[in-house]
Order: structure tokens, then sequence, then C-alpha cells
């Protein structure tokens, strides 16, 4: 089953563990992960802007998005949602571009 976030105003953020970025046929980009509030996949609306300094994205939503560096959470329950997600959204084919924005992140 899949639900919307809520509105901005009732979940203006979310943390997020085990992301990815990943860029469909159209061009978009969106995270997929981990909201580490209640463990459940979430997949964001498109990446406007993302920080690789202080590890944010902001969304066409205007949502807030934090990246943790987290080992040992699960993905799957993420992939599932992705996957929903394209199916609902028509996205036929997608790539996982998550190497290219680590790239830029600065060493822990």
């Amino acid at each position: 089953m899949f639900w919307g976030t809520g509105s901005l105003t009732s979940k203006p953020r979310f943390d997020l563990g085990g992301w990815s970025i990943v860029e469909t046929d159209r061009g978009e980009k969106h995270l997929v992960g981990i909201d580490l509030e209640n463990g459940t996949g979430q997949v964001s609306s498109t990446v406007v802007r993302f920080d690789t300094r202080t590890m944010r994205c902001e969304t066409a939503s205007g949502r807030i998005y934090v990246l943790h560096e987290t080992t040992g959470v699960s993905t799957r329950e993420a992939w599932y949602v992705w996957d929903g997600w394209c199916r609902l959204n028509g996205v036929k084919s997608w790539t996982d571009v998550t190497s290219r924005y680590r790239q830029d992140m600065p060493s822990a």
C-alpha cells in the first residue's frame, strides 16, 4: 500500500537513511531511502537542489531531506516503494546516479 507524505506544513523535513539518488527516463532526480523517524520507505518529489557539504536536498514540493550515512539499515522497503512509484507515475526506466553525487561529498 502506498500513501502520501502529508502536507508540507505537517512534515517539512525528512531524515533519510540508506539513501540513493535515481534519475528517471524523463531526467528527473529523486531520493529513495528510509525515513529514519518511522522506518518506512520514502521517495521524494523531484530534487531541485543538493548541497553535498550539508547533505541536504530540497525537492520540488519544498521539503528538505537530510541525508544520513547509515549502516545496517535495510533498504528493501525503499526500493519496493520506488518500484510502485514508478508504476504509478509511468516511469519506464531509471538509473541509480548516487555515485555522481558521492564523489562531490566531503570525506568523513
